[in-house]
């Protein structure tokens, strides 16, 4: 199976299509934007086992109001309650600043690349064991919208990958990206686990006149 000659380079599918679904690219963002606010409230739960929870359970509050003068007093008690190397980046990401201002109040920690819409897509699947599901699935849905090459090995695994929906996401990709590769596969996920996407494979199956 030659998938790599279809989906890992970056000349034939990546501007096929110059503009972007609106849809696919506001339902990823909203995807990206729920998994930072569980990242910050999996902090605060940790944040309760090392600090007085009193101290901590106020700061929240205070942070998730929209009164400018209520997040201020939060991050003041945070700024006077955590003891961490990094207290100044946390208190900046927490407070309400643009994103720009955040990324460069981590530029000590980590280097912000400006890249590419489809490029960062592929990079974000790069780092796809820090996505959630639901954001793995957006990003391949996306890439099938906007006809973006991913790569064979980003493609295979989540073909792979433990929830259905997921796997949905990239037999739709892989039939955009390349028939002749979904073709080669089919005949091997006749079985999946998961009742929609076995429907979805059968089907598929039926179309391509596989026996």
């Amino acid at each position: 199976m030659d998938i790599n000659s279809t989906t890992s380079h970056s000349g034939a599918l990546e501007e096929s299509n110059g503009k972007l679904t609106t849809d696919y690219t506001e339902i990823l963002l909203r995807s990206l934007k729920l998994l930072e606010l569980d990242a910050i409230e999996q902090c605060f739960l940790l944040m309760k086992f090392l600090y007085p929870l009193g101290s901590i359970q106020a700061a929240a509050f205070n942070i998730k109001s929209d009164s400018r003068s209520n997040v201020a007093r939060g991050l003041e008690i945070l700024d006077n309650t955590v003891d961490i190397s990094c207290k100044r980046s946390l208190i900046d990401i927490l407070d309400q600043n643009s994103y720009q201002e955040k990324l460069n109040s981590l530029s000590e920690m980590v280097v912000y690349q400006p890249m590419a819409p489809s490029d960062r897509l592929r990079h974000l699947l790069d780092f796809r064991h820090f996505l959630s599901e639901w954001s793995l699935a957006c990003c391949l849905q996306m890439a099938r919208a906007a006809r973006w090459s991913l790569t064979a090995e980003q493609t295979l695994v989540c073909l792979r990958h433990p929830t259905g929906f997921v796997r949905e996401a990239a037999l739709a990709y892989l039939r955009m990206a390349s028939q002749r590769a979904l073709v080669e596969l089919l005949p091997n996920l006749r079985n999946d686990p998961d009742p929609l996407v076995s429907s979805q494979v059968e089907q598929m199956i039926v179309e391509f006149g596989i026996t």
